[in-house]
């Protein structure tokens, strides 16, 4: 199956790298004005974010799933903490208004995660099969790259992405600019 997206007029491949991150912003900003986007994101960033619109509660999990082999919990937050399914079906469910593609994309994607078992597969096997979907060219490429390119922007820019995980202290100047430590990038 191979899913595509219209994006900015140009028909594209599902997860190319035509999907940059200014159209990512460009669709959370949308979906945050869209009715009810303020309390979805006051909710998201208080930890305790509505249940899903979009998916079922068989993809919501999968989506769960998926996301977490993505950014693993481990000394720091992953995206278990950071909510990113709850983020990521909010922005899709929000899409409806003003790129309905969109949603079609993530049908497509959880139809051929439902097709593949996803769901129902033990742990090792998820890992797995989400080894062999982010191998170029196979045939479950373009659904890990939408998966992937939505975790990870909705990760670091979610609290515990930015602030717990890369420790981002606001828009702070440094007064002294500290050299690398690093010998070998101090060749020239």
């Amino acid at each position: 199956m191979i899913l595509y997206r219209s994006i900015r007029g140009k028909c594209a491949k599902l997860g190319s790298s035509f999907m940059t991150r200014r159209d990512l912003m460009s669709l959370a900003t949308r979906a945050l004005a869209t009715a009810g986007g303020a309390d979805f994101f006051a909710a998201w960033m208080r930890s305790a974010p509505p249940p899903p619109k979009f998916f079922t509660p068989a993809e919501f999990s999968m989506l769960e799933s998926f996301t977490e082999i993505l950014i693993p919990t481990d000394d720091t937050p992953g995206a278990r903490e950071a909510h990113v399914a709850s983020y990521i079906d909010f922005v899709v469910q929000a899409a409806a208004e003003y790129a309905p593609e969109t949603q079609q994309d993530w049908r497509n994607a959880m139809t051929w995660l439902t097709a593949a078992n996803f769901g129902s597969l033990p742990e090792k096997e998820r890992l797995a099969l989400v080894q062999q979907m982010a191998i170029s060219g196979n045939a479950g490429s373009p659904v890990f790259t939408l998966i992937k390119h939505m975790t990870v922007f909705a990760f670091y820019t979610s609290k515990a992405g930015l602030i717990d995980n890369l420790e981002y202290q606001g828009n702070a100047y440094l007064v002294d600019f500290p050299a690398c430590t690093h010998p070998e990038h101090r060749k020239v």
